[in-house]
This record gives structure tokens, sequence and C-alpha cells, in this order.
């Protein structure tokens, strides 16, 4: 479909009408709209509206990017309008991605390879759709401050209402052969036991926790985007063992279809994005929490000057569960550790942190901004 693009001049700046598809043959019509607009210069901001676009590839990405890196060397706002709210919980199926892949991880871990063949071969279609959606099979770049980058046409609705149907369809059969599977549930019974105390003590989230039979979901508990206008169960086993997890995971992927069919129901009309007209003060707190697939992942903000954050920190559900780990694999044997680690599905990378301690004195040292912004910018070796 040829991209129709068109100019509107307001007060304050211009807007940025797109429709058609996005992709690396319209990009280029698209990036020369976006200089027309760079080239008059003097203007406070930039809208780009998307509601006309039903598909964007990473192309089209890649061409908002330099665009908000245009608009923040002029001193310009942009601001991506008409978004739905709802679209952000359609993006259950990121949890619905996890958990495959988890399930077909660790069925390679216990050796039990046709599980882990049949959980990445019902995933496909669901990378293949949040591309569609979104341009990317994985990184998604959807929620922006105040709504989502993309909406969800009528066609992605049909499309993706088969494919929930079908991964109902194949999923079942495949839970139904694991949890009559004594195999697995020799090999995983009993195995890297995280009770409800050590849950409550460690502070241990998501699957981890409801596999102990610790009833939180940052969903339920503390409902955002539009988790509060859906019915769903939150799974719990009492095990906390790497079979409760199992189950626990293999069971949530039925509550996350039931999930994204409540939302593609009950789309509403209107914004995908609520436009932010006043310049947020200094010095203000934010935090947040949402439910990612391997639980409650945290955010803190603290705001600075031109809308900018001045702090922002991440606590990712992997950090916390580790703090389990120790008691989790005490006194097991070598072959189980493995299993017991893997059950958490930790990503390590997102639980890096950096501490910078002298070996000879053992004293702590603390880098300021400037010196952090010196040693990434600048020569960090000496001849």
């Amino acid at each position: 479909m040829k991209v129709e693009i068109t100019i509107q001049k307001f007060a304050a700046g211009s807007m940025l009408l797109i429709k058609g598809d996005v992709d690396m043959n319209s990009s280029p019509d698209v990036r020369n709209s976006l200089d027309e607009v760079f080239k008059l210069g003097g203007a406070k901001a930039l809208l780009i509206n998307l509601s006309g676009v039903r598909y964007m590839d990473s192309s089209g990405i890649a061409t908002l990017v330099e665009a908000m890196q245009n608009c923040m060397k002029q001193g310009m706002k942009l601001r991506l309008v008409e978004l739905s709210p709802a679209v952000r919980d359609v993006f259950e199926l990121a949890r619905l991605s996890s958990h495959l892949l988890w399930m077909g991880l660790m069925a390679d871990a216990f050796g039990f390879e046709s599980l882990f063949m049949q959980c990445f071969r019902i995933r496909e279609p669901i990378m293949w759709i949040a591309e569609k959606i979104s341009g990317n099979r994985k990184t998604y770049a959807l929620c922006l401050v105040g709504g989502v980058r993309w909406n969800i046409t009528p066609a992605l609705r049909s499309e993706l209402m088969g494919v929930l149907a079908k991964l109902e369809q194949e999923w079942r059969p495949v839970v139904d052969a694991v949890a009559g599977d004594r195999n697995i549930q020799k090999r995983t019974r009993g195995v890297g036991v995280a009770d409800a105390a050590l849950v409550k003590s460690a502070g241990l989230i998501g699957p981890v926790a409801r596999a102990a039979g610790v009833d939180i979901d940052a969903r339920r508990d503390h409902p955002y985007a539009a988790y509060g206008d859906v019915e769903f169960k939150v799974i719990t086993q009492e095990g906390g063992d790497v079979w409760s997890r199992l189950l626990v995971r293999a069971l949530e992927v039925f509550e996350s279809i039931k999930i994204v069919r409540q939302c593609l129901d009950h789309l509403p009309e209107g914004p995908l994005q609520a436009t932010i007209q006043d310049e947020l003060p200094p010095g203000r707190v934010g935090l947040s929490s949402v439910e990612a697939p391997r639980g409650e992942s945290h955010h803190f903000v603290i705001t600075g000057e031109n809308n900018r954050p001045r702090r922002w920190r991440v606590r990712a559900p992997t950090y916390q569960n580790l703090q389990g780990v120790p008691a989790m694999i005490k006194d097991q044997q070598i072959a189980d550790m493995t299993i017991s680690l893997g059950s958490i599905d930790p990503c390590f990378s997102c639980t890096d942190r950096m501490e910078i301690i002298d070996v000879r004195s053992g004293a702590h040292r603390v880098y300021t901004q400037s010196e952090l912004l010196q040693l990434t910018r600048g020569q960090t070796r000496t001849p």
C-alpha cells in the first residue's frame, strides 16, 4: 500500500499525518517529509499522527528514532499520537512468548527434546504476529509516556484471533501430556524448593512465588493499563519446586490468551497517546510496578529539567528471585542445580550492577556523572 503523507501547520509547530504501511519502500518518503519540517525551523513541537498506519517494520521505527534525534537537536518536542490504551494489554503476547520459550528451554535442560521442539514450534506464530503489529519479533518499542505507538487494525485483530485459537488448541494437549508425564515429575518434584516462608522472607516474586502458594500478581493487585477491566485467574501451586513452576507457567498461557481476547473484543476508539502540554517540574518521584513474565518489574524515576529524567532505576524480577537460589540449591546434587536455577527463568543481563573496588585497599569508588560521561566519550586507555 502506497503511503500518503500530509503536513499540517498549527500555532506551535507541525503535524505529520501518515496513512498506509511504513516499510523499507515507503520509509524514505516519510524521512523526506520530516526533513521538510525540520528545514522550516522555528517550530516548538512535531506531532506524528499514526492513526492511518496499519503496519510498520524496523526501517519505519528507525525513521522515527532519527526524527526524535533531530527534534532533540533543534529543541523541538516530538509526540506520536493516535494510539489506543488497550493495545498495551494486547502485548500480553510477550508473556505468551516468554512462557513458551522458557518451557522449551526447561524441557531441553532435563532432556525432553520433543517437548523442546513442540514449544518452539507453537511459539513461532506469536513472534510472527508480534512482528506484524510492531515491526519487531521481540523488542516491540511499544510503550510511550502517555500511551503506545501501535494500533491494532481490524485485519490484524482477525489474524490475531486466529493465532490465539490455534495456540490454545495446540497447547492444551502439550500441557496434558506434561502434567501426566511421570519422568518429568520424578525429575522435578522436590527439586529447587522455595516454600512460602522463603518466598516471603527473600521477597521472591512472579511464578516463583505463585508456585509456592503465595497468591500475588501486580496485574490484579495493582491494576495498570487495562488489566482492571479484564477477568483472569491467578494461577498458583503449593509445591514450591521446579514441578510447580512448570505447571504455573504452562497454565498461565491460557490466562494470557483469555486476556488478549478480552482486549481485542473491547478495543476503544480514540487517541492512542495523551498529549502532554505542561512541563513536569523537576524533583518529582515516580514509582511503577508491572507484572512481567518472570515477575514484578519495578521502575523508579526522579524528574529533571526539560521533561527529562534526572534519575531512573529498574529492578528486574530476576534480581529479586536470585536471592532465593542459594537456599533452593543447598544440599542438592550438581545435576539438579542447573534446572533449579533455570526454573526462575534468569535474565542475567537484566541484573547488571557495577561496583568499583580497589582490590588492594578495599576502598569503594563512586564516579560522578561527568566522570562517567568522560569515560564513555573520551579515551579510556592510556598509552
